[in-house]
């Protein structure tokens, strides 16, 4: 049986549903885009998707 992951974003504190598209920063941060969050000064997202097809 696989494990769920739970990912919390760290702008708004609501956890993100498997729907909700997000990117994934080079240093591995989580980019909720659903609040508009945005990554840092020097961080370059290196995948957007869906938390369900990022976790596949």
């Amino acid at each position: 049986m696989a494990e769920k992951i739970v990912m919390t974003c760290p702008n708004c504190g609501n956890m993100i549903k498997d729907e909700e598209y997000v990117g994934i920063t080079h240093i591995y941060s989580v980019v909720h885009f659903g609040c508009g969050s945005i990554p840092l000064p020097g961080e370059v997202i290196i995948e957007i998707g869906s938390v369900a097809d990022i976790t596949e």
